[in-house]
C-alpha cells in the first residue's frame, strides 16, 4: 500500500489508499480512481458543470484527447457512480449504449449520506374481480361478435371443446341457451342502430 491522503472528490472525506497506479477510498470500496482520472478530478468536474448533458466518451474526447485506456474510462465511470450517489451528477438515461449523465446544480450535497433517487410510487389499479358466470358470459359474447352473429357446426364444435370454456363445467345445453340469448341481443342491437 501507498501512502494515505484524503480522496479527491471534494464531497467525500474518505481516505485514499492503494498504489501508485490505482487508488481506493475507504468511504467507497468500489472507487478505484487510476492516477490520471485522480490528478484531473477538478478539471473533469469544471468540465461537467459546462456541459447540458455527457457520456463517459465525451470527456474522454474532449479533455484526454481519447487517450484514456479501457481499464481509466472504467476509473472514470465509477467517478461519475460516486457522484451520482451523492446527488452531484444525474443520470439522463442512454445514448449509443453508454449511460448519459447531467450536472445537478448543486456545488456539494448537504448530507453526508448518499441520497436515495426517490422511485414514483406505481399506482396500483383495482380491476373489479368478475364473478366465473360473468367470465363466461364474456367469452360467449365475445364468440358471438366475432362471428358477426352467425355460425356454423364445426364453429360451435370449436366452441363448446375450447378449454377455457370447459373449465367452467357447463353443459352444452346451457353454452346453446346462452349465446341464443347473445345471438338474440347481437341482432337487436345491429337492426337498432
Amino acid at each position: 500500500m501507498g501512502r494515505k491522503r484524503t480522496c479527491e472528490l471534494p464531497f467525500c472525506k474518505g481516505v485514499v489508499e492503494g498504489t501508485r497506479n490505482k487508488r481506493r477510498c475507504d468511504k467507497d470500496r468500489n472507487i478505484h480512481l487510476h492516477q490520471v482520472i485522480s490528478k484531473n478530478v477538478k478539471k473533469i468536474m469544471k468540465y461537467l458543470e459546462g456541459c447540458e448533458d455527457f457520456t463517459a466518451n465525451d470527456v474522454n474526447r474532449d479533455l484526454f484527447k481519447t487517450r484514456l485506456d479501457k481499464n481509466e474510462k472504467g476509473s472514470m465511470y465509477r467517478l461519475f457512480q460516486a457522484m451520482v450517489r451523492e446527488g452531484y451528477l444525474l443520470e439522463r438515461g442512454k445514448r449509443g449504449g453508454l449511460k448519459v449523465y447531467a450536472y445537478s446544480g448543486a456545488s456539494t450535497p448537504q448530507s453526508e449520506a448518499p441520497a436515495e433517487p426517490e422511485k414514483p410510487t406505481p399506482i396500483k389499479v383495482e380491476k373489479p374481480r368478475l364473478s366465473p358466470e360473468e367470465v363466461l358470459l364474456g367469452k360467449l359474447r365475445e364468440f358471438v361478435h366475432t362471428k358477426s352473429g352467425q355460425w356454423n357446426h364445426d364453429d360451435w364444435m370449436w366452441l363448446i371443446n375450447r378449454p377455457d370454456i370447459k373449465e367452467f363445467g357447463i353443459s352444452e345445453a346451457d353454452i346453446g341457451r346462452i349465446i341464443e340469448e347473445e345471438k338474440a341481443r347481437y341482432w337487436l342491437q345491429r337492426n337498432s342502430a
